[in-house]
């Protein structure tokens, strides 16, 4: 009688068992959205702005961020800055808040909140063509910034 007992009990949980057996496995069985995309190229944004910045951008950015010196630095050749006009841009440039490349890598825009000093101005208006759109009380001095 033991016996019939525990296999009624049995028989009644067993539908019990396999609907939950049923409602797991029906569960899981979703599609995984990473392996769905895995070897489609996801589209750029339609209205997606250009990575390449222009140099009016520049100079506006410039501006914006009310920096009182802002010079555009050319080669006199009209060719793309080397390694060496970058190297002697930093080092004339040393006090500048930022220095960016633009129009293509021949330009480099210099924004500054600090007076270049007279000497290192007149090194770079050696080596470069420099285009000033500081603003009017914007000074190059004699005495070194502290």
């Amino acid at each position: 009688m033991i016996i019939d007992r525990k296999s009624a009990q049995i028989s009644r949980l067993l539908p019990l068992i396999l609907i939950a057996a049923m409602f797991v496995s029906a569960s899981a069985c979703g599609a995984n959205e990473t392996i769905l995309r895995s070897g489609k190229e996801t589209p750029p944004p339609t209205n997606s702005v250009a990575s390449v910045a222009t140099l009016e951008k520049e100079i506006e950015d410039m501006r914006t961020a009310d920096f009182s010196i802002i010079l555009v630095l050319r080669r006199r050749d009209g060719a793309a800055m080397n390694a060496d006009d970058r190297s002697l841009i930093r080092q004339q440039t040393d006090q500048a808040n930022r220095r960016v490349s633009s129009d293509g890598g021949k330009a480099v825009v210099v924004g500054s909140n600090f007076p270049f000093l007279v000497e290192k101005y007149a090194a770079l208006r050696d080596k470069f063509v420099i285009e000033n759109f500081s603003k009017p009380d914007a000074v190059i001095t004699a005495e070194p910034v502290k």
